[in-house]
């Protein structure tokens, strides 16, 4: 595995390569002081020297980190790749929470808050480390997808764009990292097509269980911010559910 650190502090990159030895990892370890020379370096290096986990400072001097990732993406976009389902899996380490927002408009798979604490890092690290050996782990299912039929046009929604759905009346709303979707529809049935990966809740809200951020027995905070209720009848069926995911 190709971890880089992208900071302008070199105490602070210093400090997070200790913690990523400290896991017994086995993997290279690639320094920037700056944004521009992390894009440069993505721009000249083909997949074998790809970077497949970058810690990303957000407020870089010379660049803004939120930059810096969106160009990482657009370039994706060019080659025709897949943001969500593919490397590098961005962490953001920031000082402050009030970039979180916009962080996960560009596919952030987390953060870690400035300064560092070594069980929080640890703690990301090792769901890094799962969903790095999960992509690369071959015959992977192929990825689900959500028909969406509005005005006369369909829509495929990959379902691990979803943060969650909400049930409306006889519509359903999807929500996206940077829209929301709503169209005609039974939460029931997209339950059903969606398991496990996504478990209901509360009858009125089915989740991703890949942006569970924290829950507690009357709700879960999802990696966009929102906060859902759980229903206290499926509480200990999701928290069952939930240990099974991140353990696989």
């Amino acid at each position: 595995m190709h971890i880089a650190i992208c900071d302008d502090e070199e105490y602070i990159r210093s400090y997070l390569r200790q913690l990523i030895e400290q896991q017994g990892e086995d993997c290279a370890i690639t320094e920037f002081c700056s944004g521009k020379e992390l894009l440069a370096y993505q721009a000249e290096n083909d997949r074998a020297e790809a970077i497949d986990l970058l810690f990303l400072d957000i407020t870089l001097q010379d660049m803004d980190g939120m930059a810096v990732a969106r160009q990482l993406r657009r370039s994706m976009e060019r080659q025709d790749k897949a943001i969500w389902g593919s490397l590098p899996l961005l962490i953001f380490v920031t000082g402050s929470m009030e970039h979180m927002q916009s962080a996960f408009a560009v596919n952030a798979f987390q953060y870690l808050v400035k300064p560092v604490k070594e069980p929080e890092f640890q703690a990301v690290f090792a769901q890094a480390v799962r969903e790095y050996q999960h992509l690369l782990q071959p015959g992977r299912e192929e990825r689900k997808e959500i028909l969406v039929k509005n005005k006369g046009q369909l829509r495929r929604i990959p379902a691990d764009t979803v943060y969650y759905i909400e049930s409306s009346n006889r519509k359903v709303i999807l929500y996206l990292s940077d829209e929301t979707i709503e169209f005609y529809d039974k939460i029931s049935e997209l339950e059903q097509s969606l398991k496990p990966d996504f478990f209901r809740v509360h009858k009125g809200y089915l989740i991703n269980m890949r942006y569970v951020e924290h829950y507690d027995r009357s709700e879960v905070l999802m990696k966009n911010g929102d906060r859902l209720l759980i229903s206290k009848y499926k509480y200990h069926e999701f928290v069952s559910a939930y240990l099974k995911y991140i353990s696989e």
